[in-house]
């Protein structure tokens, strides 16, 4: 007895070491955490041998700092499109307004130094990669919305390779519980849409695509980077807008990396969108069964590049349904959510009224 507690007492500080590196492995594995596991690296030798060997990492970025001279800078371009990597409302008017300020120091260049500099070249083997940016002003306390209405829906999830696949947005002007509205029991019937209502969802289209677009750019030389990568979700603290990666897509920026030279520099904001063919469904009112929510004004587009647009046969988009597309949509997202996200696209893509609109190139 005497002996056992001895050997106990013994080994007491230490019982962690006596884990075999495997178990290790699949502790950090489960964490995930990038900064969780720097601080691990920074313990002892052997977890700095072991947590880099993850296969899948979640990256928050934090804010940028801001001082006296941030002030002055937030009327820059490029602050714009940091801005519209989480917040695509309201973007287009604030960019036909404003102009770029050339020598600025820029949120872009924060982010995209931050990212596969600071953190990521210590798990150059991940084959899964999270990013999730921060967002800007009361967008953190008010996911999902736009600032000016508190009520307002608007979810994105975008697939890019080499450029866009496929977007798929939810979106609503109102959100609400059943119970603060008046309940008929069912949907309002499909009506020609409003030339007014129209103009505002295609407002939101083109915010998200160069929200999505915006991501994509920022992290082409990153994945790049990692030659063990299979995917990459990019999303934001709200979790309004969500782009993803498979291996095949990150392998199509691969090969047209290449294909262009690397020593081709060029300065953009963002990825440029294809000529893109839309189709967009839309109620007045939609009660979305066993949530106790309502949407007002509910409309669901779904997005693919224009039929013969370029590399449409190697994406292979014609074999893949609006259903497919729709399905996948809002995969990943929290289980309560996700249902109701579900249960409304269902609803709408069975709506009478399907608008097909096309858009060139930007």
């Amino acid at each position: 007895m005497n002996s056992s507690s001895e050997q106990a007492i013994i080994h007491s500080d230490d019982l962690f070491d006596c884990l075999p590196d495997d178990v290790v492995l699949s502790i950090f594995g489960k964490l995930q955490d990038a900064k969780s596991l720097c601080l691990s690296m920074s313990t002892c030798k052997r977890f700095r041998s072991i947590a880099p060997q993850v296969d899948r990492i979640f990256l928050p970025i934090p804010p940028k700092k801001s001082d006296a001279k941030d002030s002055d800078q937030k009327s820059s371009f490029k602050n714009l499109v940091i801005r519209a990597l989480t917040t695509p409302f309201l973007l287009i008017s604030q960019m036909i307004k404003l102009k770029p300020k050339p020598e600025e120091n820029n949120d872009l260049d924060f982010y995209s130094c931050y990212v596969p500099n600071e953190i990521l070249k210590n798990f150059q083997g991940i084959r899964g990669l999270h990013l999730r940016l921060p967002c800007h002003g009361n967008q953190k306390h008010n996911p999902s919305r736009n600032g000016k209405n508190s009520t307002t829906l608007l979810k994105w999830r975008a697939e890019f390779g080499r450029e866009l696949h496929s977007c798929v947005i939810l979106g609503a002007k109102s959100w609400s519980e059943k119970g603060r509205v008046e309940s008929s029991g069912e949907e309002a019937p499909s009506r020609v849409m409003a030339d007014d209502e129209l103009k505002l969802r295609i407002v939101w289209t083109i915010s998200c695509l160069i929200a999505a677009s915006a991501r994509h750019y920022l992290m082409q030389e990153t994945v790049k980077g990692l030659r063990m990568i299979e995917s990459v979700v990019v999303s934001d603290e709200s979790d309004q807008g969500r782009l993803c990666m498979n291996k095949e897509q990150i392998e199509e920026i691969r090969r047209s990396s290449k294909a262009k030279g690397d020593d081709e520099t060029t300065v953009e904001s963002r990825s440029r969108v294809p000529a893109l063919r839309m189709k967009m469904w839309y109620l007045d009112r939609l009660e979305v069964p066993g949530s106790g929510k309502v949407m007002e004004g509910a409309t669901l587009v779904v997005i693919k590049p224009a039929v013969g647009g370029e590399d449409e046969a190697r994406k292979g988009s014609p074999g893949r349904s609006d259903a497919e597309m729709v399905a996948d949509a809002f995969e990943g997202e929290g289980e309560g959510e996700g249902k109701v996200m579900a249960e409304a696209v269902r609803k709408l893509m069975v709506a009478k009224k399907c608008y097909v609109l096309e858009m060139n190139s930007f």
